[in-house]
């Protein structure tokens, strides 16, 4: 996120909520409220509660229908599920970079590109990168040459699968060695990095991604080590099938707890800071949580008072006016009730 400039691109996957919170593509309330699906773009613009969670985009067009200015933005194509998907997408709108870059007549002032400088992102899971649109984006940025910098997270599991019945040799950088780049910039660059490294993370990319800008040869970044703090989803347990020694280096080199002890040694914060900083994350978290499910909420229970209005109004002049405020008073006890109730409530 710290590369990330205004006019790139990312097409990326559901794994990227720490890359649109840092890029400000997204905000805390707008993750919560996909996790509503509230169908308020205002709230959750990226899909109008239309997608799972994660799923992320930037809008394109401004309210009249016109192009926004892309340049003066950090972007993102709409996320779709489908494994690997992301990566034909990723490769389009490098090549449109391309064009405006080798192209004079597009070149000067316009809402795109400046000069063919963007760079798009591309991430994906190490297990994904088993699907034939990572091989094909792959081969094809390497033959056509544009600004397209992939991140393989690397985990060491397919869901609950082992790397080894995944990966030709369980390591995707090295497999895909022959991509090198030649003395003559034919080729992708490869990068290999711990995701655990903070410090390394920052130096391979700022080097990595100034030489995809300038050059226009793509990379890949193997960002390795990570570890699953929750297995692959919390209905899941990867107790099942991680051994012990695992799941203990996995406690000692999750991302969080080293970026806390680098922090520490380099004498940036002390620890009592860093506690401090961690209570203020959580509150702000659950403050995000709540103004998400008001705003979410609050025209459900606006539609519920008006509906408990207009039954009352019927039973006024029904000879079942008991059944009615029977299931008015029913429908207003209910918790969290959303307009599955008060439809049914209705009919």
């Amino acid at each position: 996120s710290k590369v990330f400039q205004n006019g790139d691109f990312r097409s990326g996957y559901y794994r990227d909520q720490t890359i649109a919170l840092a890029t400000g593509m997204a905000t805390l309330d707008q993750l919560f409220s996909q996790l509503y699906a509230d169908a308020d773009i205002n709230n959750e613009p990226h899909s109008g509660g239309r997608m799972m969670n994660a799923h992320f985009a930037t809008r394109l067009l401004d309210e009249n229908g016109e192009w926004k200015n892309h340049t003066e933005t950090k972007n993102t194509s709409a996320d779709s599920s489908p494994t690997a998907s992301q990566m034909p997408r990723a490769l389009g709108l490098a090549l449109a970079s391309k064009f405006y870059r080798e192209n004079p007549e597009l070149r000067g002032e316009n809402n795109f590109s400046v000069n063919g400088n963007e760079v798009v992102f591309a991430t994906i899971g190490d297990s994904s990168t088993s699907e034939g649109h990572f091989w094909e984006t792959l081969n094809a940025a390497g033959v056509i040459k544009v600004p397209l910098a992939i991140t393989v997270w690397d985990d060491g599991y397919g869901i609950s699968v082992p790397q080894k019945y995944q990966t030709t040799k369980e390591n995707i950088s090295e497999i895909i060695s022959g991509f090198q780049t030649d003395e003559n910039g034919r080729g992708i660059d490869i990068y290999v990095v711990n995701g655990w490294d903070y410090a390394a993370l920052i130096e391979t990319y700022t080097k990595g991604i100034a030489k995809v800008r300038a050059t226009h040869i793509p990379a890949l970044f193997h960002v390795r080590e990570l570890t699953q703090p929750q297995g692959h989803s919390t209905s899941g347990s990867h107790e099942r099938y991680k051994s012990k020694e695992r799941l203990e280096w996995e406690k000692e080199f999750d991302c969080n707890r080293q970026m806390r002890d680098w922090i520490i040694k380099n004498a940036i914060a002390t620890n009592d800071e860093l506690d401090e900083i961690e209570i203020a994350a959580k509150k702000e978290v659950r403050e995000a949580a709540r103004r998400a499910l008001d705003a979410f909420t609050a025209p459900i229970k606006n539609e519920i008072a008006e509906l408990a209005s207009l039954l009352d109004e019927v039973a006024s002049t029904s000879e079942h006016a008991e059944e009615i405020f029977n299931k008015k008073n029913e429908l207003l006890a209910t918790k969290d009730a959303i307009r599955k109730d008060a439809l049914i409530t209705a009919r």
